[in-house]
């Protein structure tokens, strides 16, 4: 009976986590509700997420300071959960920091800030984008089989939540790019009184002469534009 209850438990605050995380936000907005809800879902003390690109990688949201504050130490010795993690796509676990041996620069780091269990879990990837969920306790053994179990379950909306955040984002800016292209190819067209095929070549010849890439050729040209429109309409008669 006590099992039973506790699956109940688990399907009602999942069932609340999916609606929680699948409301439109902005991909910060999304990251900080995961951190939050990530503490009452799983439980864990202390929530953060990395994201890991060719880039870098870097802590998007934390719960409290001491998250990032580990993340970056893991970050920086390349070793830990996290990374793990990120690394092999699986989740890594620690029961005790104070005698796990896997990370032994690490380790000793994360106990001496009253860290003792950690838990690192995928949770999304796009090509080669990754997030990862870093989960951090101060007591042994935080993390057992009922807790991985809550984590993989909350990894999944986490992941879908991203994913449709991000393509959303993605559209948007890539919609916005294709516009401010356009406008800068018509001015163009007006300042040298060229048709819109030789304006566009224009603009990718300045763009690879410049090094410098088309939507900011074109974004710099409709903001030159529309400060000079405001001068004249500031300019007194």
């Amino acid at each position: 009976m006590e099992i039973e209850r506790h699956h109940r438990e688990l399907a009602d605050v999942m069932a609340e986590v999916a609606r929680t995380l699948h409301e439109p936000e902005s991909v910060n907005d999304v990251l900080s509700r995961l951190v939050r809800v990530a503490r009452d879902a799983i439980p864990a003390e202390f929530v953060g997420v990395s994201i890991s690109s060719p880039k870098g990688i870097y802590t998007a949201a934390a719960s409290h300071p001491i998250v990032s504050g580990l993340d970056q130490a893991q970050y920086e010795l390349s070793e830990g959960p996290c990374l793990d993690a990120v690394r092999h796509h699986d989740a890594t676990a620690a029961a005790d920091l104070r005698t796990d041996t896997r990370w032994p620069r690490f380790g000793p780091r994360a106990v001496a800030a009253g860290i003792i269990s950690q838990m690192g879990i995928e949770i999304f990837r796009q090509r080669s984008t990754v997030g990862g969920l870093n989960l951090y306790a101060s007591r042994p053994n935080a993390f057992d089989d009922d807790t991985r179990h809550a984590a993989a379950l909350f990894a999944r909306h986490a992941g879908l939540a991203l994913y449709k955040t991000l393509t959303i984002t993605n559209l948007t800016e890539a919609l916005h790019t294709r516009q401010t292209i356009g406008q800068a190819v018509g001015i163009v067209m007006q300042r040298y009184a060229i048709d819109e095929a030789q304006a566009f070549k224009h603009l990718t010849r300045l763009s690879q002469t410049t090094n410098t890439k088309l939507r900011d050729i074109a974004q710099r040209l409709v903001d030159d534009l529309s400060r000079q429109a405001k001068k004249e309409v500031a300019r007194p008669e």
